[in-house]
């Protein structure tokens, strides 16, 4: 998985993005098969931090979570936070029996192939 952190209208500490970094790899434990994460950190004229976090998943999917706090760190923390639920939920969804994507077994092991009926085969 790729990490990349990105600082914006301030100078982040090289220990601020390591840390971010960490965090964001920690993730690969939810959903394993995210190809890529981009964390933003970013800072405000009133002294406020902001930290935004794009991965890209499987089969297309992109999530986007923004966090805003005091400090850089608490961000980072709410942003990673906010990741968590949504890589979850996503490998939920993914890999509901209900999802066209679950996989390619057709039904249970050891259960009976449904017989088709054809045209001829009604009775009435």
């Amino acid at each position: 998985m790729k990490v990349t952190v990105t600082a914006r209208h301030a100078k982040f500490s090289d220990r601020m993005k390591t840390y971010a970094r960490d965090k964001a790899r920690h993730l690969a434990h939810y959903f394993d098969p995210v190809r890529k994460i981009e964390v933003i950190l970013d800072a405000d004229p009133e002294g406020s931090c902001s930290a935004e976090m794009i991965a890209s998943a499987v089969l297309g999917h992109v999530l986007v979570c923004h966090a805003a706090e005091s400090t850089a760190m608490a961000a980072i923390d709410t942003v990673v936070d906010k990741m968590e639920r949504q890589l979850t939920k996503l490998k939920e969804r993914l890999c509901s029996k209900h999802s066209p994507h679950a996989g390619s077994r057709p039904g249970k092991p050891g259960a009976k192939p449904r017989q088709l009926v054809g045209p001829g085969d009604l009775w009435w």
